[in-house]
């Protein structure tokens, strides 16, 4: 709940995420239940069933490229799926806490400018809707071609049986297309009512997956984007902080904090001028603390997410340089399939180390805003702590996957490089094999 009026209720509205989180065991009921515990534990073995069954499919396909590649893309991202989603379910109460500290703070600091305060805060509640539902877009795109691209082909294939141009030996497949490449006790199953109901169990593997492994990376995300917000607002307080306000509200000011009996504009007794000061002091007091908690806000997210990101990092930068040569080696027809799934790992890349990106860019532009204070007009206790206080902001506030990587618009590049450099690798074994 909003403890001031002029703040938006929640403060840190993440409940579209948790809402389509909590369905498949990922985010539990406050306080703890030993059903959904397992209920949750039951998700993930599934997950690794299905990453177990995605392996073991493969038997007799080791000599077709595109159906190996294919699988492997699939498997890593199970694979990947399975490791986020155990940690996303053991941080559960680590990443309330953290939501918690980010109200916190948005409520404690920048009393004094509550528009601003509103206005950021509302933008990032709105923000954080948006990457959820470009995520859930992205992915869906991905997740609707997997799941009808074989319907599609099982009436092309069809059309070929009824024509009577195939062979007299016929594929046992023909007609009976699946999502995904999966073992099978006795062999896939081609005949009804088996066919349908193996269909529909992949496909609602498949969402498992879609579900497990994108929600949690809009959770993540959605708070670094509050984190960004907060930085902004402490742009704001920074550069407010020594600037003349209204002659009337400073009276006022003066009259309630330090109990000067007040004649028009000039205080009866002496001590306006160091009230002033006072008051630009405490101005600059609380934002150091508040810089001081977006830091702790900050390191507590390093330690959720740092894990998380390096795997991501890992799955994504090897799952686009095989899908890339799939789509080299594919029919015309599965091509849209495979460039939605490209695209999602594109975006899964690209979402982290942008809004990581800010974190940094906003924190390392904190100087430059505390420069702007109109520090000239001050005394000299103020000048001395804002010297400490621009000391520390020189070194930016950096997310890192697990220190091999810093979240930043040059790492996504540097991983796309990297993914290319894959790619034309295997394309050129691949033609040497030709």
């Amino acid at each position: 709940m909003a403890k001031h009026k002029d703040l938006p209720d929640p403060v840190v509205d993440l409940r579209w995420m948790s809402r389509a989180l909590a369905p498949v065991g990922m985010w539990g009921p406050s306080g703890g239940s030993r059903l959904y515990d397992a209920y949750s534990i039951w998700t993930i073995v599934q997950l690794v069933l299905t990453a177990a069954g995605q392996m073991a499919g493969l038997q007799g396909h080791w000599d077709d490229l595109t159906t190996v590649f294919t699988s492997l893309c699939f498997d890593l991202t199970v694979t990947c799926t399975i490791i986020k989603g155990t940690i996303f379910v053991l941080q559960r109460e680590s990443l309330d806490a953290l939501s918690r500290h980010i109200e916190r703070n948005a409520v404690e600091f920048c009393s004094h400018l509550p528009e601003e305060r509103r206005a950021l805060l509302v933008r990032a509640r709105n923000l954080s809707r948006l990457i959820v539902c470009s995520f859930q877009s992205v992915g869906g795109v991905t997740l609707v071609s997997f799941i009808t691209g074989p319907i599609v082909q099982n009436g092309r294939d069809r059309e070929l049986l009824a024509s009577g141009l195939s062979n007299v030996t016929v594929d046992r497949q023909l007609g009976h297309n699946y999502p995904m490449l999966m073992w099978w006790f006795g062999g896939l199953p081609v005949s009804s009512p088996g066919y349908e109901a193996a269909y529909l169990l992949m496909c609602y593997w498949l969402v498992l997956m879609y579900i497990c492994t994108n929600v949690p990376d809009a959770y993540y995300v959605g708070l670094l984007n509050y984190i960004s917000a907060q930085l902004r607002l402490l742009h704001i307080a920074l550069r407010s902080i020594a600037h003349p306000e209204p002659g009337d509200l400073l009276t006022e000011k003066l009259s309630h904090t330090y109990g000067l009996t007040l004649k028009g504009d000039v205080p009866a007794k002496g001590g306006a001028q160091e009230s002033s000061r006072d008051g630009v002091f405490a101005r600059l007091l609380e934002c150091i603390r508040f810089h001081q908690e977006i830091i702790k806000c900050v390191d507590e997210m390093e330690s959720l997410l740092s894990l998380t990101v390096l795997i991501q990092f890992f799955t994504s930068t090897l799952v686009i340089c095989l899908t890339a040569i799939t789509v080299i080696n594919t029919e015309a027809a599965y091509l849209p399939t495979y460039a939605a799934y490209l695209a999602t790992m594109f975006y899964q890349l690209f979402i982290y180390c942008w809004y990581g990106g800010e974190v940094y860019l906003e924190s390392e532009r904190l100087q430059f805003s505390a420069y702007s204070c109109n520090w000239p007009d001050t005394d000299a206790r103020f000048r001395k702590t804002l010297r400490i206080c621009m000391a520390r902001m020189q070194r930016p506030l950096n997310l890192t996957a697990y220190k091999f990587y810093k979240l930043s618009r040059e790492t996504f590049l540097l991983l796309l490089n990297g993914s290319y450099s894959y790619f034309t690798l295997l394309l050129q074994m691949n033609q040497k094999n030709d």
